[in-house]
């Protein structure tokens, strides 16, 4: 834990995702479809709060209200996947 908080740091990984965050709107056309995974609750966080802020603002005419999380099947062929979250939203 103590790495990956290190390597969010250095690498500036939040900063990255709130400007991701911002700038997906104006690529995607009306009616556009955006999945995004996260790995681990502070990305999740990040995104769950972007979609929810941009419905409410009208950009986003639908998004995930809950978390797709993968199956025990996926799990078990991939172990890396059980940190996985999926969100989804659809531009308005």
């Amino acid at each position: 834990r103590v790495f990956q908080a290190l390597r969010i740091e250095v690498n500036s990984e939040f900063d990255v995702l709130y400007e991701f965050m911002e700038k997906l709107p104006a690529i995607l056309k009306p009616g556009g479809r955006v999945a995004i995974l996260t790995f681990h609750s502070g990305e999740d966080r990040i995104v769950k709060k972007a979609f929810k802020e941009m419905k409410n603002l009208g950009i986003y005419s639908d998004v995930a209200r809950n978390v797709i999380r993968p199956t025990k099947k996926e799990c078990h062929t991939n172990s890396r996947a059980k940190s996985t979250k999926m969100r989804w939203a659809i531009k308005s």
